[in-house]
């Protein structure tokens, strides 16, 4: 007995509540740690912003715009926003556009959007910019920005 007693009396311990707090706290940590990890291997890459070339043909009072090849093949046109702001008076146009060209469901090169006077009252000399938003990563696919003859 008198061994024990000067093997626990010699020396000072961490309590066995505190012990159990710290193992807790620290396999907690761990799990954390596994969790974010693992998380983020699941997750899969990022969808990345496809781009496409547009270019704008003003003609009279209408304008057609062409596109170029996209980035990516396969895009939806259900997928794709756009906005055609009036540069001169600052204010946005909305209004349904045509587009024609090889297939009109899928975003492809060769495909022409008609944008006329009647649908969006483009004005002489006024200055307009034409943009499409891939909706899925919100980013600009391609812009084009063009002064109306």
């Amino acid at each position: 007995m008198k061994a024990n007693r000067k093997f626990v009396e010699g020396r000072e311990a961490v309590s066995a509540v505190i012990g159990v707090i710290l193992m807790v706290a620290i396999t907690v940590a761990i799990a954390a740690v596994v969790y974010i990890y693992v998380s983020g291997l699941m997750t899969g890459t990022p969808t990345a912003t496809p781009s496409v070339a547009l270019t704008a043909d003003p003609s009279g009072e209408n304008c057609t715009i062409t596109l170029g090849s996209p980035t990516q093949t396969s895009i939806k046109w259900d997928d794709v926003n756009w906005t055609l702001v009036n540069v001169t008076d600052g204010k946005d146009i909305t209004a349904n556009l045509s587009i024609s060209g090889p297939g009109t469901t899928t975003l492809s090169g060769g495909q022409v959007i008609s944008i006329k006077k009647d649908d969006f009252g483009l004005k002489s000399g006024n200055v307009y910019r034409f943009t499409l938003i891939y909706k899925k990563t919100g980013g600009i696919m391609g812009s084009v920005t063009w002064t109306q003859p």
